[in-house]
């Protein structure tokens, strides 16, 4: 594959210049159509790959939150300084008294999630700080009552990587949504890649990155499969076929590409398809299926469009103990959490085994196979030959005004559930509390 590469002079420590140290007015966006930016964001990787996370910020002088990137969902939301509950005690929350550039904008935040858990609150506008880029007037929501499960970890907020069209806040722009009609970035794109903690990668450097409009030529190799996407409102594509330890299973399915969910999540008859070929794999009450530590099943492949994708045995063992049962660990698989759900979800047991690609004007999905270098200097750039994917769509613009998305003010919510850890430790129950990670 050709590289569009920058040059050394534009590059400080592996990333593009954003903006100078100069004094800023963060009534206004750092960048304009013609200087257009990419914007890396770090991430760590928390809890044998479990939870992924970067800081953003918001307001004058900013503000720092700890925040999932989550192409599953639309919303974005941080806790507020109304937020007397237990939980939002322990977390930062925002305080728009002081912020300088604050402005109410009172639309009515409310998200449900499958667990029961919900967020409500209302939003405003504020500076929103990414990397070094301001982006002025960001709407975002305030949480006055946050009693989602990422809370309970000490993760404070949800990026929505999703459409406007889709998000529970009526007639909502995203972040990414507002950079593209603001002409901010290069390229209409957001790149995902997650580090493996068995690999060395966990703090921010190596933990991963997510990246605005742009990727990091350093962390794939080979060319990028695309597939388009088989909902307009979200990240889903279509499975053409999964095998596991070589049996094909004769199974297609939509499947959401997710970056804020932790593991492989699947309809329980799937699951029991699945796990009936990884020799001593359990169904466990209220822990779900679990696997010997040292489990030596085959390698899960899934094939889209045209090109197989896999998962290697190991990491289909996430590093949790289970008590109870001695040796034997959590498995990557999960089984979804509403009966009815037919889509898959793809999430970091996936994605960590692939560079990601999110195309917001074909509206595709992009795979390449990760270099599995963690430690070489950040070469972030354009993504060569984007303009030849042949199988977008054609349509980034994402909210409709309406709110009327499948998740959206007059929708109602899918089970998805917007953090990197929801569907993990919900699997488990009561026996969150007890659970060891593996040494």
């Amino acid at each position: 594959m050709s590289q569009q590469a920058v040059p050394t002079s534009a590059v400080q420590g592996g990333l593009l210049p954003i903006r100078s140290k100069a004094k800023v007015d963060r009534n206004k966006d750092s960048t304009s159509s013609s200087n257009p930016n990419i914007i890396s964001v770090p991430l760590q990787d928390l809890m044998a790959d479990t939870v992924y996370i970067g800081t953003v910020s918001f307001g004058t002088p900013p503000q720092n939150f700890t925040m999932v990137f989550d192409t599953g969902s639309s919303d974005m939301w941080v806790p507020s300084q109304e937020c007397a509950m237990p939980v939002c005690l322990t977390l930062v929350r925002y305080n728009s008294t002081a912020s300088s550039t604050y402005h109410a904008e009172g639309k009515a935040l409310d998200v449900k999630y499958g667990d029961g858990s919900h967020v409500s609150g209302v939003t405003g506008l504020d500076s929103m700080l990414i990397s070094s880029t301001i982006v002025a007037n960001q709407s975002f929501g305030m949480a006055s009552i946050d009693d989602s499960t990422i809370a309970k970890k000490g993760v404070e907020g949800v990026v929505g990587l999703g459409f406007g069209r889709a998000a529970n806040v009526k007639g909502y722009t995203t972040v990414m949504e507002a950079m593209l009609a603001r002409k901010t970035l290069i390229q209409p794109i957001v790149s995902i890649w997650m580090g493996r903690q068995r690999m060395g990668g966990s703090n921010e450097g190596s933990g991963g990155a997510v990246i605005f409009g742009g990727v990091d030529t350093t962390k794939y190799v080979g060319n990028f499969t695309w597939a388009p996407v088989t909902d307009k409102n979200s990240w889903k594509i279509r499975i053409d076929a999964a095998t596991i330890a070589g049996k094909d299973l004769s199974l297609t399915a939509d499947a959401l590409i997710d970056s804020g969910t932790s593991l492989i999540v699947v309809p329980s008859k799937v699951a029991s398809a699945f796990h009936k070929h990884i020799p001593g794999a359990i169904e466990a009450p209220q822990v779900g299926w679990i696997l010997p530590c040292n489990t030596t099943a085959g390698d899960l492949n899934f094939t889209i469009a045209g090109q197989q994708f896999r998962v290697p045995a190991e990491e289909l063992v996430v590093l949790f103990r289970i008590p109870g049962y001695a040796e034997y660990c959590k498995s990557a698989i999960d089984v979804s959490q509403s009966p009815s759900e037919s889509t898959w979800i793809l999430g970091a047991s996936f994605l960590k085994n692939v560079y990601s690609v999110f195309d917001y004007r074909s509206l595709a999905v992009g795979f390449a196979q990760p270099s599995n270098v963690y430690n070489t200097l950040a070469n972030i750039t354009l993504l060569p030959n984007l303009s030849s994917n042949p199988q977008g769509n054609g349509d980034w613009n994402g909210t409709d005004g309406e709110g009327n998305g499948p998740g959206g003010a007059n929708g109602s919510a899918s089970m998805h559930m917007p953090t990197a850890i929801v569907l993990f430790y919900t699997s488990m129950a009561a026996m969150v509390a007890t659970m060891t990670l593996l040494a």
